[in-house]
């Protein structure tokens, strides 16, 4: 009687899924890469920061859909004879949730030294208002008799 060996039927099985599901390899400028960032909450608007240094304004995409921010962009290679340092090219992407109290349509952007710098308004009832209580009586108040 010949016996089957079944960890050879397992490796044949894993061998046959690998073979479908296996992905051409990417080269590091073909894998997209996800930016250092960082998110600061104030009073009246959230404060996002991305470092991309060494990338023009004008490769970057911002946008805001569905209550998700969307930074997308693409660093390019270096071109021959270039002495600028780049530690990353290809695609990038940032997404985060936003919460449901801002204001989409008055994100402010700016870029100074690498550093994207995105400052997203609260909307107004969102923002927390403080009321101050006076001594005595407010108006529309009776005495009691």
């Amino acid at each position: 009687m010949l016996r089957r060996d079944p960890f050879a039927d397992v490796q044949e099985l894993v061998n046959r899924i690998g073979g479908l599901v296996q992905q051409p390899a990417e080269t590091e400028a073909e894998r997209p890469w996800l930016p250092v960032a960082e998110v600061d909450e104030r009073d009246d608007a959230y404060v996002v920061r991305l470092e991309l240094p060494g990338i023009a304004p004008s490769d970057i995409d911002v946008a805001i859909r569905d209550r998700e921010l969307c930074v997308n962009g693409e660093v390019r290679e270096q071109e021959e004879g270039s002495n600028a340092l780049r530690l990353r090219v290809g695609q990038f992407h940032y997404h985060t949730s936003l919460p449901s109290d801002v204001d989409p349509d008055n994100v402010e952007a700016s870029m100074d030294e690498g550093i994207l710098t995105l400052r997203i308004p609260k909307a107004h009832q969102g923002q927390a208002r403080h009321i101050n209580i006076t001594n005595g009586q407010s108006a529309g108040t009776h005495p009691r008799t």
